[in-house]
């Protein structure tokens, strides 16, 4: 088994590393931790995980590193990581939206890079990762970072070039569903029905209405069709979101979230 260290143990790193304990990929006593608050550790520490003192130290004994910190802590860790002995060969994935895997690749001495998206849907087995392959990171290698995340979910591979745009159609579009989902039981309690109480339903009918359209051949816009009878409850609720734009709203949020990302590489 390959020793894996985490610089950074938040949520994404618990996900991955979750997918890697359940699928027996590895065991705690093959991970390697690094984060600013050891306490976030402490639980695979005592089922046999290193807890390291640095980003550094973490990198010294792993296979593989893991940099699951926020875009903008990389230029402190990419710096402290630049000084470790052999880091050019050490096998580097990065998941943090906006920055490059040349930008990691180039910090690391040319170590190989994979650079992942994942969602935050992996922290329950139903994650999508996305992630592109650098065309000196072998097929080994490769493989075995895209193991690493179907372990919590799917995987699309994609080129680089479109990293900053997919940002907006599977990381941060997990928030525009909380959002909708939040919208549907605020507009139930404004009906004076208990929204609070309904939210597994509605969970239900998001999750259901997914599956539908992904099982079924009809595209979304014949599943609209198919739910709209002419002159009845649904054409009426429709017609507002079609004069409020929801498509428009949407498409701008994306466009947004992608103008930061451009921001984030320096674009």
């Amino acid at each position: 088994m390959r020793k894996i260290a985490f610089i950074g143990v938040g949520n994404m790193a618990n996900a991955i590393i979750g997918g890697l304990l359940r699928s027996g990929a590895v065991d705690c006593s093959h991970l390697i931790l690094s984060d600013k608050f050891p306490d976030k550790c402490a639980d695979y520490v005592k089922d046999g995980a290193v807890l390291a003192t640095s980003p550094a130290e973490a990198v010294r004994d792993a296979d593989c590193v893991v940099l699951a910190v926020k875009p903008q802590n990389f230029p402190e860790i990419l710096d402290e990581l630049s000084a470790v002995a052999g880091i050019e060969d050490k096998l580097t994935v990065t998941i943090a939206a906006g920055i490059t895997a040349e930008t990691v690749k180039n910090a690391l001495h040319g170590a190989p890079v994979v650079r992942v998206l994942p969602n935050t849907p992996m922290l329950i087995g139903q994650g999508v990762s996305v992630i592109c392959r650098a065309d000196d990171v072998d097929g080994e290698d490769f493989a075995f970072v895209r193991s690493m995340f179907e372990a919590s979910g799917s995987v699309t591979v994609i080129d680089e070039a479109e990293m900053n745009r997919i940002i907006s159609v599977t990381s941060s579009s997990p928030a525009y569903v909380f959002a909708f989902i939040d919208a549907i039981c605020a507009g139930a309690k404004a009906q004076g029905l208990d929204g609070d109480a309904l939210l597994p339903a509605v969970c239900d009918m998001v999750i259901g209405s997914a599956m539908l359209l992904k099982q079924d051949a009809l595209t979304p816009a014949e599943q609209i069709k198919r739910v709209t009878s002419k002159g009845g409850t649904t054409e009426r609720a429709m017609a507002v979101l079609s004069e409020r734009d929801m498509a428009g709203m949407i498409s701008d949020a994306m466009k947004a979230c992608t103008a930061r990302a451009d921001e984030l590489s320096g674009g």
